[in-house]
């Protein structure tokens, strides 16, 4: 019977322990395992090899034994002639393969081959540090060396003593490593036991001796990489139990040196869970107790984000010192250090800066291109609400660059349009709206809708700036996206995107509004951008068939709408209408093909369902549905007789009375009804300052009888004309909030203030309206009655009196409509308004020539005509100026130039397709003729006579009407006047020069001091390169004319910068001597050319040596020569070296005459 236990099979249910267990017990009994694995194909390889080479001829079958046998005793190569084979097997293989590349077993390197039968014979190198050598010396006298006695003679085991030694030297490195660490502090292995555990414990003692304490570290975090959770901590629970057993034991006396560098042991797990928080450490406990799932495992690179914050560091920024913004999710930009928000709540443990609450814009832009999808929704919402609270001017001034700056800066554009692509819902609606904050201004959008329907309104295109690139196509989209957002996002294709996701995705409610206010942004930017929307396959059809159907009975089907496919959808609407004003007949055409008006029809009383309706009949379509819709609108005109009072009436309800107005009023038969409603609110008007759209619509429907109903004159509208006035206004644009590649409207000024006239109470476009219905209609008394309002009066004289602001803004359109109208209306009853009030009116005339828009040439040619009406230049105030400066040429001619052809003369510059956001004429357009043949000149063209007319219109407008340039600063005047100096010859003819040195005298006498060469001129480079071509002009072409000599002498005044001084006394030193203006006729004191003292050393260098050598003289250019001389003579009397210098060289010149007057100098006294 079989001795040897029954051993129980594993089973799959057994757990790791019991397999070790059961593994030791087998290898404790020394059982013989129950199947050997035999590699076959090394087998048959050898075997092969040995039948191959077999120089026998015998037929016997040996065994496999026998075979293998002989094999081995082949392959041994032998270097005696007795037993062995003389061939290298590594020969052998060489001649069976000659394909075969010998290589170097060292370099790796193919080899030669040789005929050498041996294969490379490699000496085994030991390291002799290693091994102690015991050496004697060796001693003359006996011959031989001394007798030692080896240590390992008695000796029990069966072992050469060259073995004795070396099991000697690795005992001792053994006993070495023990005093390593704490693994090392165990005789037996931990891991393995069985026959060889100690031989492998050994092993691997030794090598850890021979490793430094860095490759430790590497090897340790190769293992924790590599092995399992549940191994580690296995091996961990085995360990503890062997140190338990092994407590009784005297300790290791390096056990200290050994606790302080933890790391040196390949696994310490207990440190790692040691530095567990305690929140998260009862959460696992709890997590393991209730088995929940993937919380079984210690994962520690997500532990680091439950890690308490690190110490906040003292150093806090100056209150000056800028710092990183970070926001909450709301948007709201956070303060810096706020010890009242808990850290569980103040969004912390982000990765720069944890101890600030809230996210940077980079953090925020890393996590929206996150693999988790509600990380990149959270992003884009965040980043959202930060768009929309910068646009709405909460950061302005706080934050540098603003937001919509940085990220436009960071491609975030190109960002949004990646995410649009995303094929989720979730993320798709994110991005929608992220895309419509950064492109679509609701503010802007709800202002444009407050002005829509007055007379003159028109929608703004929101065009890109020019710029030098000739052709976009050649730019990446990252290049584009910096220059013109609007057509980098047309060149990805996001029409069609957009088209697709509402087709297709059909994303939810809010998606599909920021859609279409997307669209509407895209609809502003040009006419192509118009045409290419309506050229999209199935957009137009997709929005009509879904957002605006026939029929609108899921109105009512539901109180909360979650689904807006098959509901008429507001924005939709707008969008049409919006189309429509950029596109045209084309569009009204196609909108009539998909059965707009139908749609419209059935909707009713929608406001915007009317003003789409006005628009579509503003374009001759749709006016047979007038017919059909007669009844409703006489039902819904007798309603507003009956119930609506503007008294008490909402904004709401007026914007829908005024929509449904205009759409009557198109309906000739309805012009009754109108008229009547216009007399009721007429009366109600007297004791309202605001609600006047609703009127202005009625009053461009009714015919003359029932506008004379209106008593403007006596309404309350007027008390906020200048509270509701842009112009008056202190606002500014903020330009810095948005790029340059996105333009907007901009109605909200720094801090987020609206624009003052487009608040509810403001009055401007009713007034410009009433105003030109009176014009129309001539009705001089009603004229006559507004003008003469003492509101209106001083809100003209403050317009006077004041430097205008928000020129530029789209918005101040009604207000500069306003003022032409005044002006058109002053006309017609000047012969009733009292002179002060005319000439106010004159001069409000001269500031709209360079203040209204580039697209309204019709009006700035108007004002020019006021501006330079025959009543300002009649003969009389022109012979009084002009006779005086005793003039060669026929003053009848000056005098009819002046009087007709003078405001033609400026007609010409003004163009007549301008953009609005661009000014029709410069502030400064009364030298426009000017500059105009001075570019002639530098062209190298002729001047003629019509050009030395038109400079003599320029000078004498100058002389007579000094109101035209009030408001124009002294550097721009002179660089101006100084242009006809360098127009070839013209100011040397008699008219010309008396009336330019006429003009340059005004202008120098009381305001040369407010001169500053400095500043920035439009349209001016540089001044210095002005006076450099002053300089050669007069050269060659003036012969000291004294007014050219006058300009000239301006720059180089004491105060003025001294590079202009050095460049006329070195590079244009030749043109003093033709500087002839006496003194007397010098208009600027000379106390201006010799206080204060030069300084600079080289000029004064310069000033002796023009004095020296004779260039100047008293006689003929006394004012140079009295300038070189008293700054020459002041600097010769200091007592520095070079002073001394150049007295002792005065002291030798040859003119003494001239030595005597610098060394012996006087200053005049002033």
């Amino acid at each position: 019977m079989d001795r040897n236990p029954i051993l129980k099979r594993p089973k799959p249910t057994d757990s790791e322990e019991e397999l070790f267990r059961m593994q030791e017990e087998f290898l404790k009994n020394k059982l013989q395992p129950s199947a050997n694995v035999i590699n076959l194909k090394e087998s048959a390889k050898y075997l092969n090899a040995a039948s191959s080479n077999s120089q026998t001829s015998s037929n016997r079958v040996r065994s496999k034994f026998s075979e293998l046998k002989k094999l081995k005793t082949q392959e041994r190569v032998s270097t005696s002639q007795t037993s062995g084979d003389v061939i290298n097997p590594a020969i052998k293989e060489v001649e069976k393969n000659p394909n075969f590349g010998i290589k170097n077993s060292v370099q790796n390197t193919e080899i030669t081959s040789s005929k050498i039968i041996l294969g490379n014979i490699i000496e085994k190198k030991y390291d002799a540090h290693n091994y102690e050598f015991h050496k004697k010396k060796f001693i003359c006298s006996t011959g031989f060396p001394e007798v030692f006695v080896s240590k390992h003679m008695k000796n029990d085991k069966n072992e050469s003593l060259f073995m004795q030694e070396i099991s000697v030297e690795s005992n001792s490195k053994i006993e070495k490593s023990q005093s390593f660490g704490p693994l090392c502090n165990t005789d037996n292995s931990i891991i393995i036991e069985g026959l060889w555990a100690n031989e492998i414990h050994k092993e691997n003692l030794e090598r850890l001796s021979q490793m430094s304490q860095e490759d430790i570290l590497k090897e340790k975090s190769k293992l924790e990489m590599t092995l399992k959770p549940e191994l580690i901590q296995f091996l961990k629970d085995r360990r503890n139990k062997k140190q338990n057993t092994n407590k009784k034991e005297v300790p290791n006396k390096h056990d200290k040196d050994s606790l302080k560098n933890n790391d040196v042991s390949p696994m310490q797990i207990d440190v790692v869970e040691a530095d567990i928080p305690k929140p998260p450490k009862e959460l696992m406990e709890q997590a393991k107790e209730k088995g929940w799932m993937h919380m079984d495992s210690l994962e520690v690179e997500k532990l680091k984000w439950m890690e308490n914050i690190p110490p906040e560091k003292k150093d806090e920024p100056a209150p000056d010192e800028p710092y990183n913004a970070r926001f909450d999710f709301n948007g709201v930009l956070l303060p810096y250090k706020d010890d009242n928000v808990p850290i569980e709540k103040g969004l912390h443990h982000h990765g720069e800066e944890p101890e600030r609450p809230g996210y940077s814009l980079q953090e925020l832009l890393q996590l929206s291109r996150s693999s988790a999808q509600q990380q990149r929704c959270t992003a884009l919402t965040t980043l959202a609400n930060i768009l929309e609270k910068s646009r709405n001017g909460w950061y302005d001034k706080a934050l540098q660059p603003a937001p919509l700056v940085a990220l436009s800066q960071k491609n975030f554009l190109l960002l949004l349009r990646f995410s649009l692509d995303d094929t989720s819902a979730a993320v798709i609606t994110a991005t929608l709206q992220a895309l419509r904050i950064f492109l679509y201004s609701e503010a802007d959008e709800v202002c444009l809708d407050r002005l829509y329907g007055f007379q003159n309104y028109k929608e703004p295109v929101l065009a890109t700036p020019k710029t030098d690139v000739d052709d976009i196509n050649d730019l990446k989209d990252h290049e584009l996206v910096q220059l013109d957002a609007i057509a980098a996002l047309l060149r990805t294709d996001i029409l069609l995107r957009i088209s697709y996701i509402l087709s297709e995705i059909r994303p939810p409610p809010v998606a599909v509004t920021c859609a279409l206010e997307i669209l509407i942004r895209l609809v502003r930017h040009s006419p192509i951008t118009v045409v290419k929307i309506t050229n999209t396959p199935n957009l137009l059809e997709t929005i009509i068939e879904h957002f605006m159907p026939l029929s609108t009975d899921a109105l009512a089907m539901t109180d909360t709408i979650n689904n807006v496919y098959g509901v008429p959808v507001v924005a939709a609407i707008r969008f049409c209408r919006i189309l429509l004003c950029y596109g045209g007949k084309s569009v009204a055409q196609k909108l009539n093909n998909l059965k707009i008006m139908q749609r419209i029809i059935s909707y009713g009383s929608f406001i915007e369902n009317l003003r789409l309706w006005r628009t579509l009949l503003l374009y001759e379509d749709a006016t047979d549905s007038l017919t059909g819709a007669q009844l409703f609108l006489v039902s819904q005109l007798q309603l507003l007789l009956s119930n609506h009072d503007i008294q008490n009436a909402s904004e709401l309800s007026c914007e829908y009375a005024a929509a449904l107005i205009a759409v009557a009023s198109c309906h000739t038969p309805l012009k009754a009804n109108i008229s009547i409603l216009l007399s009721k609110w007429s009366t109600q008007l007297l004791s309202l300052n605001n609600k006047t759209k609703l009127i202005a619509e009625t009053l461009l429907a009714v015919s003359d009888n029932a506008i004379k109903t209106l008593n403007i004159s006596r309404s309350q509208v007027f008390s906020n004309l200048n509270s509701t006035s842009n112009l008056l206004s202190d606002c500014s644009l903020a330009l810095e909030r948005e790029p340059s590649a996105l333009p907007h409207l901009g109605v909200l000024t720094y801090d987020g203030q609206v624009q003052p006239i487009v608040s509810q109470q403001s009055c401007m476009s009713f007034l410009a309206t009433v105003l030109n219905v009176f014009i129309n209609h001539s009705f001089v008394e009603e004229i006559q009655a507004m003008l003469n309002l003492s509101r209106v009066y001083k809100y003209l004289k403050r317009l006077v009196t004041t430097d205008w602001c928000l020129e530029k803004s789209w918005y101040t359109r009604s207000e500069l409509s306003f003022l032409v109208a005044i002006v058109d209306a002053s006309c017609l009853v000047k012969d009733k308004l009292d002179n002060k009030t005319m000439h106010i009116i004159w001069k409000i005339a001269i500031k709209l020539v360079s203040s209204l828009p580039a697209d309204c040439p019709s009006d700035v040619k108007k004002m020019l005509r006021i501006s330079l009406a025959e009543e300002k230049l009649n003969l009389e105030i022109v012979t009084s100026k002009l006779e005086t400066l005793n003039l060669n040429s026929n003053i009848e001619d000056i005098k009819l130039n002046l009087s007709h052809n003078v405001s033609n003369l400026y007609e010409r510059y003004v163009a007549l397709n301008g953009k609005w956001d661009q000014a029709a004429m410069p502030k400064d357009w009364l030298y426009l003729p000017v500059v105009h043949i001075y570019t002639k000149c530098r062209n190298n063209n002729v001047c003629n006579d019509d050009d030395k007319a038109a400079i003599l219109a320029v000078l004498s407008l100058e002389l007579v009407l000094p109101d035209l340039v009030e408001k124009l600063s002294q550097n721009l005047r002179f660089s101006r006047l100084v242009l006809i100096y360098l127009c070839e010859t013209l100011y040397l003819s008699n008219d010309v020069s008396v009336l330019l040195t006429k003009a340059m005298t005004t202008l120098l006498k009381n305001n040369y001091k407010k001169l500053n060469f400095t500043i920035d001129l439009p349209g001016l480079n540089s001044f210095t390169d002005l006076f450099a071509a002053m300089c050669e002009h007069f050269c060659s072409t003036s012969y000291g004319d004294y007014g050219f000599s006058m300009a000239l002498l301006v720059p180089i005044a004491q105060r003025h910068d001294v590079h202009y001084k050095k460049l006329l006394w070195s590079e244009h030193v030749g043109l003093l001597r033709y500087v002839r203006l006496p003194l007397e006729q010098l208009v600027i004191p000379l106390k201006e050319y010799l206080y204060p003292l030069e300084e600079d050393t080289s000029l004064i260098e310069s000033y002796i040596t023009v004095l020296v050598r004779g260039i100047i003289k008293q006689s003929w250019c006394p004012i140079p020569y009295t300038i070189a001389l008293h700054h020459s003579a002041m600097y010769l009397k200091r007592s520095n070296k070079l002073a001394i210098r150049m007295r002792t060289q005065l002291e030798k010149i040859f003119d003494k005459v001239l030595a005597n007057l610098l060394l012996n100098y006087q200053p005049p006294t002033f």
